[in-house]
Protein backbone atom coordinates (compact mmCIF):
# COMPACT_ATOMS: atom_id res chain seq x y z
CA UNK A 1 0.00 0.00 0.00
CA UNK A 2 1.26 3.47 -0.89
CA UNK A 3 0.32 6.16 1.63
CA UNK A 4 -0.09 9.62 0.10
CA UNK A 5 2.86 11.85 0.96
CA UNK A 6 0.54 14.74 1.82
CA UNK A 7 -0.81 12.97 4.94
CA UNK A 8 0.40 14.73 8.07
CA UNK A 9 -0.72 13.36 11.45
CA UNK A 10 -0.74 15.91 14.27
CA UNK A 11 -1.48 15.26 17.92
CA UNK A 12 -1.74 16.93 21.31
CA UNK A 13 -2.54 15.83 24.85
CA UNK A 14 -3.32 17.62 28.10
CA UNK A 15 -3.56 15.22 31.05
CA UNK A 16 -5.77 16.03 34.01
CA UNK A 17 -5.44 14.53 37.46
CA UNK A 18 -6.42 11.06 36.33
CA UNK A 19 -3.98 10.92 33.36
CA UNK A 20 -5.87 8.01 31.77
CA UNK A 21 -5.80 8.98 28.07
CA UNK A 22 -3.38 7.25 25.72
CA UNK A 23 -2.40 7.93 22.11
CA UNK A 24 -1.19 5.54 19.40
CA UNK A 25 0.38 6.78 16.15
CA UNK A 26 1.72 4.63 13.29
CA UNK A 27 2.69 5.47 9.72
CA UNK A 28 -0.86 4.77 8.50
CA UNK A 29 -3.08 5.15 11.58
CA UNK A 30 -3.78 6.78 14.90
CA UNK A 31 -5.93 5.91 17.87
CA UNK A 32 -7.09 7.79 20.96
CA UNK A 33 -7.85 5.74 24.06
CA UNK A 34 -9.60 6.98 27.20
CA UNK A 35 -9.44 4.88 30.35
CA UNK A 36 -12.49 5.17 32.58
CA UNK A 37 -11.94 6.80 35.97
CA UNK A 38 -13.31 4.63 38.76
CA UNK A 39 -15.51 6.52 41.23
CA UNK A 40 -15.78 3.60 43.61
CA UNK A 41 -13.15 1.26 44.97
CA UNK A 42 -12.38 -1.62 42.63
CA UNK A 43 -9.44 -3.93 43.34
CA UNK A 44 -6.90 -4.42 40.60
CA UNK A 45 -5.72 -2.28 37.68
CA UNK A 46 -7.06 1.23 37.05
CA UNK A 47 -8.56 2.60 33.88
CA UNK A 48 -5.19 4.17 33.16
CA UNK A 49 -3.44 0.82 33.57
CA UNK A 50 -5.90 -0.75 31.15
CA UNK A 51 -5.49 2.09 28.64
CA UNK A 52 -1.70 1.77 28.81
CA UNK A 53 -1.77 -1.93 28.03
CA UNK A 54 -4.43 -1.61 25.35
CA UNK A 55 -2.47 1.18 23.64
CA UNK A 56 0.63 -1.02 23.52
CA UNK A 57 -1.30 -4.00 22.16
CA UNK A 58 -3.24 -1.91 19.67
CA UNK A 59 -0.11 -0.20 18.40
CA UNK A 60 1.53 -3.58 17.84
CA UNK A 61 -1.52 -4.91 16.00
CA UNK A 62 -1.89 -1.83 13.79
CA UNK A 63 1.77 -1.92 12.82
CA UNK A 64 1.73 -5.62 11.96
CA UNK A 65 -1.19 -5.71 9.51
CA UNK A 66 -3.12 -3.46 7.15
CA UNK A 67 -5.40 -6.12 5.70
CA UNK A 68 -7.47 -7.24 8.69
CA UNK A 69 -10.51 -5.30 9.83
CA UNK A 70 -10.27 -2.76 12.64
CA UNK A 71 -12.78 -4.82 14.62
CA UNK A 72 -10.54 -7.90 14.38
CA UNK A 73 -7.46 -5.89 15.35
CA UNK A 74 -9.23 -4.30 18.32
CA UNK A 75 -10.58 -7.66 19.50
CA UNK A 76 -7.10 -9.15 19.55
CA UNK A 77 -5.74 -6.10 21.37
CA UNK A 78 -8.45 -6.43 24.03
CA UNK A 79 -7.65 -10.13 24.42
CA UNK A 80 -3.95 -9.34 24.85
CA UNK A 81 -4.79 -6.68 27.45
CA UNK A 82 -6.98 -9.06 29.44
CA UNK A 83 -4.08 -11.53 29.51
CA UNK A 84 -1.37 -9.00 30.36
CA UNK A 85 -3.37 -7.58 33.28
CA UNK A 86 -4.60 -11.02 34.41
CA UNK A 87 -8.23 -9.89 34.33
CA UNK A 88 -11.21 -12.20 34.78
CA UNK A 89 -12.89 -12.61 31.37
CA UNK A 90 -16.38 -11.11 31.07
CA UNK A 91 -16.17 -9.49 34.49
CA UNK A 92 -18.11 -6.24 34.99
CA UNK A 93 -15.94 -5.30 38.00
CA UNK A 94 -12.92 -4.46 35.85
CA UNK A 95 -11.34 -1.41 34.21
CA UNK A 96 -12.49 -0.23 30.80
CA UNK A 97 -11.75 2.37 28.16
CA UNK A 98 -13.10 3.97 25.01
CA UNK A 99 -11.31 3.57 21.68
CA UNK A 100 -11.32 5.60 18.46
CA UNK A 101 -9.16 4.44 15.54
CA UNK A 102 -8.47 6.01 12.15
CA UNK A 103 -6.52 4.06 9.53
CA UNK A 104 -5.59 4.61 5.91
CA UNK A 105 -6.30 1.10 4.74
CA UNK A 106 -6.11 -0.87 1.53
CA UNK A 107 -6.69 1.10 -1.70
CA UNK A 108 -6.37 4.34 0.29
CA UNK A 109 -9.72 3.80 1.97
CA UNK A 110 -9.88 5.72 5.25
CA UNK A 111 -11.41 3.50 7.92
CA UNK A 112 -12.71 4.70 11.28
CA UNK A 113 -13.89 2.86 14.40
CA UNK A 114 -15.38 4.09 17.66
CA UNK A 115 -16.18 2.06 20.76
CA UNK A 116 -17.35 4.26 23.61
CA UNK A 117 -17.83 8.02 23.71
CA UNK A 118 -14.78 9.31 21.86
CA UNK A 119 -15.45 11.15 18.58
CA UNK A 120 -14.16 11.11 15.00
CA UNK A 121 -15.06 14.02 12.70
CA UNK A 122 -14.56 14.12 8.93
CA UNK A 123 -14.31 17.10 6.61
CA UNK A 124 -15.41 16.18 3.09
CA UNK A 125 -14.32 17.68 -0.22
CA UNK A 126 -17.85 18.97 -0.85
CA UNK A 127 -17.58 21.18 2.27
CA UNK A 128 -19.79 19.04 4.50
CA UNK A 129 -18.81 17.36 7.75
CA UNK A 130 -19.69 14.01 9.28
CA UNK A 131 -19.24 13.06 12.94
CA UNK A 132 -18.91 9.48 14.13
CA UNK A 133 -19.89 8.88 17.75
CA UNK A 134 -21.03 6.03 19.97
CA UNK A 135 -23.81 7.31 22.23
CA UNK A 136 -25.15 3.99 23.47
CA UNK A 137 -24.05 4.60 27.06
CA UNK A 138 -25.58 8.08 27.18
CA UNK A 139 -28.76 6.78 25.56
CA UNK A 140 -29.39 4.61 28.63
CA UNK A 141 -30.24 7.87 30.43
CA UNK A 142 -29.78 6.30 33.86
CA UNK A 143 -31.37 8.12 36.84
CA UNK A 144 -28.06 8.81 38.60
CA UNK A 145 -26.74 10.42 35.40
CA UNK A 146 -29.71 12.77 35.18
CA UNK A 147 -29.52 13.57 38.88
CA UNK A 148 -25.84 14.50 39.01
CA UNK A 149 -26.18 16.72 35.93
CA UNK A 150 -29.29 18.44 37.30
CA UNK A 151 -27.49 19.11 40.59
CA UNK A 152 -24.52 20.64 38.79
CA UNK A 153 -26.80 22.88 36.73
CA UNK A 154 -28.38 24.11 39.95
CA UNK A 155 -24.96 25.07 41.34
CA UNK A 156 -24.25 22.21 43.75
CA UNK A 157 -20.65 21.83 42.55
CA UNK A 158 -18.41 18.83 43.08
CA UNK A 159 -19.44 17.95 46.62
CA UNK A 160 -19.66 14.65 48.49
CA UNK A 161 -23.17 13.99 47.18
CA UNK A 162 -21.87 14.40 43.64
CA UNK A 163 -19.14 11.85 44.25
CA UNK A 164 -21.64 9.40 45.77
CA UNK A 165 -23.90 9.79 42.73
CA UNK A 166 -21.00 9.01 40.40
CA UNK A 167 -20.22 5.88 42.39
CA UNK A 168 -23.85 4.77 42.17
CA UNK A 169 -23.91 5.58 38.47
CA UNK A 170 -20.89 3.43 37.69
CA UNK A 171 -22.39 0.51 39.61
CA UNK A 172 -25.58 0.93 37.54
CA UNK A 173 -23.62 1.16 34.29
CA UNK A 174 -21.77 -2.07 35.07
CA UNK A 175 -25.05 -3.96 34.78
CA UNK A 176 -25.42 -2.82 31.17
CA UNK A 177 -21.80 -3.22 30.09
CA UNK A 178 -21.09 -5.38 27.04
CA UNK A 179 -24.57 -6.75 26.64
CA UNK A 180 -27.38 -6.34 24.12
CA UNK A 181 -29.63 -3.47 25.04
CA UNK A 182 -26.80 -1.82 26.95
CA UNK A 183 -23.51 -0.51 25.69
CA UNK A 184 -20.18 -1.90 24.51
CA UNK A 185 -16.71 -0.93 25.70
CA UNK A 186 -13.16 -2.26 25.75
CA UNK A 187 -12.83 -4.21 28.98
CA UNK A 188 -12.85 -7.96 29.63
CA UNK A 189 -14.81 -9.22 26.60
CA UNK A 190 -12.91 -9.22 23.27
CA UNK A 191 -16.19 -9.73 21.40
CA UNK A 192 -17.14 -6.16 22.34
CA UNK A 193 -15.00 -5.10 19.37
CA UNK A 194 -17.55 -6.69 17.04
CA UNK A 195 -20.08 -4.14 18.30
CA UNK A 196 -17.90 -1.11 17.51
CA UNK A 197 -19.27 1.45 15.07
CA UNK A 198 -17.23 1.62 11.86
CA UNK A 199 -17.33 3.55 8.60
CA UNK A 200 -15.01 3.92 5.60
CA UNK A 201 -14.49 6.66 3.05
CA UNK A 202 -12.25 7.00 -0.03
CA UNK A 203 -9.37 9.28 0.81
CA UNK A 204 -10.01 11.36 -2.29
CA UNK A 205 -13.37 12.40 -0.78
CA UNK A 206 -11.76 13.77 2.40
CA UNK A 207 -9.98 16.98 3.36
CA UNK A 208 -9.30 16.21 7.01
CA UNK A 209 -10.07 13.88 9.94
CA UNK A 210 -10.11 14.70 13.68
CA UNK A 211 -10.35 12.24 16.57
CA UNK A 212 -10.77 13.33 20.19
CA UNK A 213 -11.51 11.83 23.58
CA UNK A 214 -14.66 13.14 25.26
CA UNK A 215 -12.67 15.42 27.55
CA UNK A 216 -11.46 17.31 24.47
CA UNK A 217 -14.52 16.96 22.23
CA UNK A 218 -16.99 18.18 24.87
CA UNK A 219 -14.76 21.14 25.72
CA UNK A 220 -14.35 22.07 22.05
CA UNK A 221 -18.13 22.15 21.80
CA UNK A 222 -18.48 24.31 24.93
CA UNK A 223 -16.09 26.89 23.49
CA UNK A 224 -17.69 26.78 20.06
CA UNK A 225 -14.53 25.52 18.36
CA UNK A 226 -15.26 24.26 14.85
CA UNK A 227 -13.90 20.89 13.82
CA UNK A 228 -12.19 22.47 10.82
CA UNK A 229 -10.38 24.93 13.09
CA UNK A 230 -9.03 21.98 15.03
CA UNK A 231 -8.20 20.01 11.88
CA UNK A 232 -6.13 22.80 10.36
CA UNK A 233 -4.08 23.46 13.50
CA UNK A 234 -0.52 22.24 13.82
CA UNK A 235 0.56 20.33 16.94
CA UNK A 236 1.61 23.45 18.81
CA UNK A 237 -1.71 25.14 18.07
CA UNK A 238 -3.59 21.99 19.09
CA UNK A 239 -1.86 22.15 22.47
CA UNK A 240 -2.90 25.79 22.77
CA UNK A 241 -6.52 24.89 22.00
CA UNK A 242 -6.53 22.19 24.67
CA UNK A 243 -5.14 24.68 27.19
CA UNK A 244 -7.88 27.15 26.25
CA UNK A 245 -10.39 24.45 27.11
CA UNK A 246 -8.69 23.82 30.45
CA UNK A 247 -8.69 27.52 31.31
CA UNK A 248 -12.38 27.81 30.40
CA UNK A 249 -13.23 24.90 32.69
CA UNK A 250 -11.21 26.41 35.51
CA UNK A 251 -12.17 30.08 35.25
CA UNK A 252 -15.59 30.18 33.53
CA UNK A 253 -17.27 26.93 34.59
CA UNK A 254 -15.38 25.58 37.62
CA UNK A 255 -18.51 24.06 39.21
CA UNK A 256 -19.88 22.42 36.06
CA UNK A 257 -23.10 24.47 35.99
CA UNK A 258 -22.70 25.47 32.32
CA UNK A 259 -21.44 22.13 31.04
CA UNK A 260 -22.34 19.45 33.57
CA UNK A 261 -19.56 16.86 33.67
CA UNK A 262 -18.29 14.29 36.14
CA UNK A 263 -15.22 16.33 37.15
CA UNK A 264 -13.89 19.83 36.59
CA UNK A 265 -11.09 18.67 34.30
CA UNK A 266 -10.85 15.53 32.21
CA UNK A 267 -7.84 14.32 30.23
CA UNK A 268 -7.83 15.77 26.72
CA UNK A 269 -6.37 14.05 23.64
CA UNK A 270 -6.76 14.98 19.98
CA UNK A 271 -5.26 13.60 16.77
CA UNK A 272 -5.77 14.90 13.24
CA UNK A 273 -4.65 14.53 9.69
CA UNK A 274 -4.96 16.95 6.78
CA UNK A 275 -5.05 15.91 3.14
CA UNK A 276 -3.64 18.45 0.70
Amino acid sequence: MTVPAQINIRTAQLPAGSNEDRLVVTATSFAVIDGATSHYKVPGPSGGDYAEQLAAALGSELRSTTSESLKTILGRAIDRTISSLDLVPNSSAAPSCTVAIVRIGESNLVEALVLGDSTIAFGLRDGSEEVLTDDRLGALDLPASREYRDRLRSGSGYDETHRALLSNLQEDQARYRNRDGGYWIASTDPSAAEHAIVIACPIEDLRWVVSATDGAADAFDSLGMAWETIATADSERLSDLLMQCHVWEQSVDPSGSIRPRSKQHDDKTVATFMIA
